[in-house]
């Protein structure tokens, strides 16, 4: 017991930058609080602190430790919320990032259902195409469409969709109507510039052998619904998600350009959210009603 409130005496002498801070903080004597100190330092054989007359500046080894501490606490809460939730309703705040045009053809409905079906949790949510940081920018979690990149957050894919080549009507008669894929490589192509290679478009034939092709740039767009409408104007080709497109298609004002050739690989929606041991109780139920939609 002494040894887990020295870990808590350090935290604080770490936050407060003295030991006789850290005292008055804790309702301690000066002495109670090196005492916890210098039981720390014998048991891990390790120097917690570098002293001068004047200051004290914790080392390394005593910041690693701190923050294990930290993380121990968080987890330990995170736990307790959810033993005390689990008669009970899950509540606090829960903060989302979705991409526009997913987000309002497809979650706008189950994010209202979600919100009527737990009054005591306040939904967040930005309808945004840029990519954010989801633990620097303090999000829960966040919905991502399309291909990942590397990363040490936890992807749970909740669907899949097809991208399609899309033109204008106006541009395939201005252009001709191709063939085969290599005659597209000088057509301007509207590119998407959250991709790793915006240029490229990776697809297969009906055999399913895969090949990529560099097109040529006119235009480079973070969201969907911009692609779209530069494609209706005739600026050029462009890889739309079909959810984006279906309806432009089946009415005409868009034509899928070579639907023999499928992008590859398949896209998935994906929700990300932080690498824990435990995870909220109030995103695993947002992470179960996507799932249900």
């Amino acid at each position: 017991m002494f040894v887990n409130q020295s870990f808590q005496v350090l935290k604080v002498i770490i936050q407060e930058g003295s030991f006789t801070k850290a005292a008055q903080k804790l309702n301690m004597t000066g002495a109670a609080v090196g005492k916890h100190v210098q039981t720390l330092e014998q048991k891990l054989n390790l120097r917690l602190f570098q002293r001068t007359t004047r200051t004290i500046t914790p080392t390394n080894a005593a910041l690693k430790l701190n923050a294990e501490v930290i993380q121990s606490e968080e987890h330990l809460n995170e736990i307790l919320e959810e033993v005390s939730n689990e008669q009970s309703m899950p509540k606090g705040r829960l903060k989302i990032n979705v991409p526009m045009s997913y987000g309002e053809m497809f979650l706008a409905k189950p994010m209202a259902k979600f919100a009527a079906l737990y009054p005591d949790i306040i939904l967040d949510v930005d309808f945004d195409d840029k990519r954010v940081h989801l633990i620097e920018e303090g999000y829960d979690l966040v919905v991502r469409i399309g291909l990942l990149e590397d990363s040490e957050l936890i992807a749970k894919r909740i669907s899949n969709f097809n991208i399609l080549m899309c033109a204008s009507p106006k541009l395939i008669k201005e252009l001709s109507n191709p063939s085969n894929p290599k005659e597209l490589s000088s057509w301007p192509f509207i590119c998407y510039s959250n991709s790793p290679n915006p240029s490229l478009w990776t697809y297969a034939d009906k055999n399913g052998n895969s090949s990529s092709l560099h097109l040529t740039p006119v235009l480079y767009a973070n969201s969907a619904s911009m692609m779209k409408e530069a494609c209706l104007q005739g600026v050029g080709l462009g890889l739309l998600p079909e959810f984006c497109c279906a309806k432009e298609i089946k009415s005409g004002d868009l034509i899928n350009v070579l639907p023999e050739y499928k992008s590859s690989p398949e896209r998935g929606v994906y929700v990300i959210y932080p690498d824990k041991k435990f995870i909220p109780l109030k995103v695993r139920k947002f992470i179960d009603l996507l799932e249900s939609h």
